[in-house]
């Protein structure tokens, strides 16, 4: 643990929620946090009760120039009781991509590994028991500031908070999504590959148009063309199109997933042909018709691999089937089986909250 790491385990510990008792996400007891100082140098890191993070001032950059850059990541219980963290060297160097992108500082993983294993082993009683469930870690990097302009940001705060959500809330099930005129997630130049708070505040008003229509996730399509497939809703997407694993390529306009990473680096290592490409809306449906698009799932770090089970395109309804395909089926059991530690981790991927040394992606 690093000599730099304050670690003052709360002296008000909040009564825990019973299984099944709620399908939201509840804060635990502890976060840890650290702010600039000269030469955006990062220090105090400290790990505490949740509500002794910092506040912004109203003069933040984070609040007038949107300067903020969040990312999520988990903790499961393995099958020996322990506790690991799921890719957090590639979850950090994704926050730091965004970083670089908002003209903040980067964050160094070793300190940040260090203080998340302090506060996941002070919170891991928080980890339901059942399978499937994890410990979620939001890390946000966020500009503070006197000015009332977006700049190139000295003064930053960064936390890490932890929260539960109930298994029952993410255990697979199938989502459909829709497409949507007039409203667009990115542009080739934009901030489409990154996870910055303004692009997730842009997909709630036409994720609740989707919702009005039955659907879960809009079915996001590429700005100048409205052709190609870029994502459903905040989660990666796969396609088995003639039995080939097809997903969009990382154009600087897709979110780079870590889980879709995995799905990738698992097919391929497993022998399965797996293809990054732009994929044509048009396509898709034809396939979806014709038989050529098999499957349809997503992808992402609180859900992990969920079938598509349908998608919606001016007005008209495709469907893929009623629940998961075989492919869809293996590699969400293959990746549920490594974050449990049932499956070899042969890229040493789930990091043990007792682990010291670094690993970089």
């Amino acid at each position: 643990m690093s000599n730099e790491l304050v670690v003052t385990p709360t002296s008000t510990p909040r009564p825990r929620p019973e299984a099944g008792s709620s399908t939201g996400a509840i804060l635990t007891d502890h976060a840890f946090f650290m702010r600039t100082g000269k030469r955006r140098s990062w220090q105090g890191l400290t790990v505490a009760d949740r509500d002794a993070i910092p506040a912004l001032r109203p003069t933040a950059a984070a609040v007038h120039g949107g300067q903020v850059v969040i990312d999520g990541f988990t903790a499961h219980r393995m099958a020996d009781g322990t506790v690991s963290v799921f890719r957090p060297d590639s979850h950090i160097k994704r926050l730091n991509n965004g970083a670089r992108r908002l003209a903040l500082p980067q964050v160094d993983f070793d300190r940040v590994w260090s203080s998340v294993r302090a506060l996941v082993e002070l919170d891991q009683g928080w980890l339901p028991e059942e399978p499937g469930a994890t410990l979620d870690l939001r890390a946000v990097l966020a500009a503070d500031g006197t000015g009332l302009s977006a700049a190139p940001a000295d003064d930053c705060l960064f936390y890490v908070l932890a929260s539960v959500a109930d298994p029952a809330a993410a255990a697979g099930s199938p989502v459909r999504a829709m497409t949507l005129d007039g409203y667009v997630r990115a542009w080739p130049g934009g901030t489409g590959d990154v996870n910055v708070a303004g692009t997730v505040a842009a997909g709630v008003v036409p994720g609740e148009i989707a919702a009005n229509y039955g659907y879960d996730h809009v079915l996001w399509l590429d700005g100048p063309q409205g052709r190609f497939v870029q994502q459903i809703g905040r989660l990666n997407v796969f396609f088995v199109i003639d039995g080939v694993l097809t997903t969009p390529v990382l154009d600087r306009t897709v979110l780079p997933g870590i889980t879709r990473d995995s799905v990738v680096k698992l097919a391929r290592d497993s022998g399965t042909r797996v293809v990054e490409r732009q994929v044509e809306l048009a396509e898709v449906l034809k396939g979806i018709a014709d038989g050529t698009v098999g499957e349809c799932f997503a992808t992402g770090t609180g859900v992990g691999v969920v079938p598509v089970t349908g998608l919606g395109h001016e007005g008209e309804e495709h469907r893929l089937g009623e629940a998961a395909g075989p492919v869809t089926t293996r590699f969400r059991e293959l990746l549920s089986s490594v974050h449990r530690g049932g499956a070899v981790d042969r890229f040493g991927w789930m990091r043990r909250v007792t682990e010291v040394a670094p690993v970089h992606a």
